[in-house]
Formats: C-alpha cells, sequence, structure tokens
C-alpha cells in the first residue's frame, strides 16, 4: 500500500530526525555555520598582512541570550575579559595593517568547513537591533571598512567596455605614459567606454601665454593676458608641482616632449 504522505514513509521520517539532531550538535558543540558576527578588537598584526582579532557574538557579553522577566533582553554571559580570537584573514589579502578606525566595527566574518579557525574577515555592518541595550547606544554608523583592491589588467588586456561591465573599476597597468591609470566602465555618446581618471594631483603643459589684442568692437578694451585654451594634462604624483602666477608660467614646456599626446581608452 502506498503511503497518502512523504511524512508516513519511515525512511523520510528518519532522515527528518536525523537532520534535526545533527542541527542541534552542531548548535550545541559551537561550530559556525555560514556567516557569523562579531567586533573588530585589535589591527595591529604583528605580521603585517593585514588581519585582525575579532571578539565573535557567540563570546560576547553585548549580545542578549535569553529574555529578562519585562522582556528585556539580558545576557547570560560572564561579565569578564571575554576571549579575542586568533589573527582573521583578509580578502583582499596585502601587506600592512588595518586601519586603525576598523576598531570597534562590528563586521561579518565568513567561516568555511564550519571551523572558526578558517574564518575570513568580511563586510562591515550594522545592526544594533542584535546588541544588548547599553551595546546599541554605543553603536556607531561603520566610517571604516576593510581594504578594497581593484583587479588590475595589463594595457590592452581590459575587459571588454559593454552595459554587463558598466560601473566597474579596475587598474590598467603600465598605459599611457608607462603609468598605471585607475578606470571606470561608463557611457560616452550612448557608448561603453573605459576612462581614464587623472589624479587630484596633476599638472597642466601647452601653449605659452599671449597677449589678447584690442578688439574692432569701439569699445577700446586694452590689451590683457590670455591664458591657452589648450594644453596637455600630466600626473605629478611622484613630486609636487612647480607654482604658478594667476596668468601661468611663461614659458610653459612640455615636461613629457612627444608622449604628452592624446590616447584612445583604453581597451
Amino acid at each position: 500500500m502506498i503511503p497518502t504522505s512523504l511524512t508516513q514513509v519511515p525512511f523520510i521520517g528518519d532522515m527528518a530526525r536525523m537532520a534535526v539532531a545533527a542541527e542541534h550538535v552542531n548548535r550545541f558543540s559551537g561550530l559556525p555555520r555560514g556567516t557569523v558576527r562579531g567586533v573588530v578588537k585589535d589591527v595591529n598584526d604583528p605580521e603585517e598582512r593585514g588581519r585582525v582579532r575579532v571578539l565573535f557574538d557567540a563570546f560576547s557579553p553585548d549580545i542578549p541570550t535569553n529574555s529578562g522577566a519585562e522582556g528585556e533582553f539580558v545576557s547570560e554571559r560572564a561579565v569578564t575579559e571575554p576571549e579575542l580570537s586568533h589573527w582573521i584573514d583578509v580578502s583582499p589579502s596585502f601587506k600592512g595593517k588595518q586601519s586603525p578606525g576598523l576598531i570597534g566595527s562590528r563586521v561579518n566574518i565568513v567561516t568555511s568547513d564550519g571551523d572558526y579557525k578558517y574564518a575570513i574577515l568580511g563586510d562591515i555592518l550594522y545592526d544594533p537591533e542584535r546588541l544588548t541595550e547599553a551595546a546599541a547606544s554605543k553603536l556607531k554608523q561603520p566610517r571604516n571598512s576593510s581594504m578594497t583592491r581593484l583587479p588590475i589588467y595589463p594595457a590592452g588586456a581590459l575587459p571588454p567596455a559593454c552595459e554587463e561591465n558598466h560601473g566597474c573599476m579596475v587598474i590598467e597597468e603600465a598605459g599611457p605614459m608607462n603609468s598605471d591609470w585607475t578606470c571606470v566602465c561608463l557611457k560616452r555618446n550612448g557608448k561603453y567606454i573605459w576612462v581614464r581618471h587623472v589624479d587630484l594631483q596633476h599638472g597642466h603643459a601647452g601653449e605659452d601665454d599671449g597677449s589678447q589684442n584690442p578688439d574692432s568692437h569701439g569699445d577700446s578694451e586694452a590689451p590683457v593676458k590670455e591664458s591657452s585654451v589648450w594644453d596637455y594634462v600630466f600626473p605629478t604624483s611622484d613630486k609636487e608641482m612647480t607654482k604658478t602666477s594667476a596668468f601661468g608660467q611663461s614659458p610653459r614646456p612640455n615636461p613629457y616632449g612627444s608622449s604628452a599626446t592624446w590616447h584612445s581608452p583604453p581597451s
């Protein structure tokens, strides 16, 4: 006779009970599942690999574990100084230390194979509803985040500039002037292209300043200094820019010679 419901199949019932039992075992054995949360407590990585030490929520007195008599969340964890984690890896990895501004931030932490020792620092988050009232009142909106590293592509080998990559940002390696450039895929005149962004600190070089002759409109305008209407733009992040007057520095030689010229968009 065929059962009217799968729940009446003995094998299905046994499997369901095993799944529930396994879930309780994992919960009470302290094994994390997927992503856990914590607070960054230390960024002074002795090996300068960008790692951090955190206080996991599972060991934090600031995370409520049960409800009080009046429905207020309280914590059963000891008020003594809780034990911090090991040095947790970060992605992307880099040489150095995280910003001190990261200390005190709540973060998502990705675990691998259900083991805390394979944890990787994740995103900064804001979740005062998970904290005790006292801790939530001290929580501030995130200001610092873990480091972000842009992907690096050799010049001439960037991903296609298309709708699917609209807004993507990459580094073009060894582009014009044998320099690296930050590139963003943007739409220009209805066409997607990679746009190079010039450093905030940069200089201009082009035609010398000249004089404007009196015009012929009969208003007797006197000759005035005029600046060039076209010039070259070149990065100067490696040194301080030369100071100039309001009318520029004349003559203004092109410091890059023929290399400072029009460059097609990266590809």
